[in-house]
């Protein structure tokens, strides 16, 4: 993700937060998931599991949108 931040300046007006399921398992709960990392874009899911830079790619794109 911060390869991509480096890479693109408009990235860096996309918040995030990470939620670490072992440290925030009443926040985790919230959200249906089964694979991490796991990226949703307005509550909405956009991406489950493994993750490469073009997937990133797109969530960030998404989440531009809105």
């Amino acid at each position: 993700m911060e390869e991509l931040k480096a890479e693109n300046a408009h990235y860096e007006r996309v918040e995030f937060t990470i939620v670490d399921e072992q440290l925030q398992p009443e926040i985790a709960r919230q959200y249906p998931y089964y694979y991490v990392p796991t990226y949703f874009v307005d509550g909405i899911k956009v991406h489950e599991g493994a993750a490469t830079k073009d997937i990133i790619r797109n969530v960030f794109d998404k989440a531009l949108e809105h």
